[in-house]
């Protein structure tokens, strides 16, 4: 397994995470022209405080998987991010790693990824799957399903049993969730411009990682926001779903990332000016149609006025 987790192969990377990848394979049809994306009806200037869920995330929730993983946190995780792209809440993580504050991880630390809600139990000397169920207000049934366990329940010491929908009761100072906010982020609205004609359709407001998703006809030109070096611009790779991209670092210390391309025009180490075209739109990656996939980070993104 990768050390950055599914990131690298299923689920949208990271931002600071992103390398360009010269030889990156793309998949067939990945960067070719697809139906532009029905838009979500956004009233103007709006600002959504529940973050819909990305049309990059939509098929990732659904994949099944029935093994504990690992993934490695990465710049800018919090465990609001990580349970949404593994389509697991947030109490579930934190109890298989013993943590108390969601505020608690840090960059580098490696976390086991139950596949799905609920808790992940070894078992002891003397229990059953009643006791075991009753600690955690679990069916017992779907416990011997889902963990493939023969009908009499019997068990092994040692074994580690996926408990779903299980919870652990807790007593005194309670969990600390974390929302998702970017309202301590600093307003640069004068600072960046919008990146694509006249801000074609939104189709997703604010999600995950500072980003949305702005739908346009295939080759649509995109802009540089402001002035910046590029850092990364591939012609071809799956990128970890971002797919064909560019990143720009500014002046300021912010990135901007425009991804799911068709096609880009500058290459990294390159100087642009802002409002300066970079790229066409696309449906490269993992993507359900032509459409831009615009993040900032380190400020808010002017595109959710």
């Amino acid at each position: 397994m990768s050390p950055n987790g599914p990131s690298t192969n299923s689920y949208l990377a990271d931002i600071s995470s992103l390398a360009v990848q010269e030889n990156g394979i793309g998949l067939e049809g990945r960067g070719g022209p697809g139906p532009t994306l029905e838009p979500t009806t956004v009233q103007e200037n709006a600002i959504f405080a529940h973050n819909p869920v990305s049309t990059d995330y939509v098929d990732f929730v659904s994949e099944k998987r029935s093994e504990v993983i690992e993934y490695t946190v990465q710049p800018g995780d919090n465990l609001s991010f990580i349970a949404r792209d593994y389509g697991i809440s947030i109490e579930s993580i934190m109890w298989a790693n013993g943590l108390r504050d969601s505020n608690s991880i840090r960059e580098g630390n490696i976390l086991k990824i139950p596949p799905v809600s609920g808790v992940i139990h070894t078992v002891k000397s003397g229990e059953t799957i009643s006791t075991i169920a009753k600690k955690y207000g679990a069916n017992p049934e779907n416990i011997i399903s889902y963990n493939s366990l023969p009908q009499d329940g019997k068990l092994q010491i040692k074994d580690e049993l996926i408990i779903p929908d299980g919870k652990i009761a807790t007593a005194g100072t309670p969990y600390t969730r974390t929302a998702i906010s970017f309202a301590h982020l600093p307003n640069l609205d004068n600072y960046f411009a919008h990146p694509t004609n006249g801000l074609g359709r939104i189709s997703q407001w604010l999600h995950g990682r500072n980003g949305i998703d702005v739908a346009n006809p295939y080759g649509t030109p995109i802009y540089a926001a402001a002035d910046g070096t590029v850092v990364g611009a591939t012609k071809n790779g799956y990128n970890g779903g971002y797919g064909l991209f560019v990143k720009i670092s500014h002046q300021n210390g912010t990135d901007t990332l425009y991804a799911h391309l068709s096609k880009t025009l500058v290459v990294a180490g390159q100087s642009v000016e802002k409002g300066q075209q970079i790229a066409n739109m696309g449906s490269s990656g993992r993507s359900t149609g032509s459409h831009l996939h615009f993040e900032v980070h380190g400020a808010k993104n002017p595109l959710t006025k």
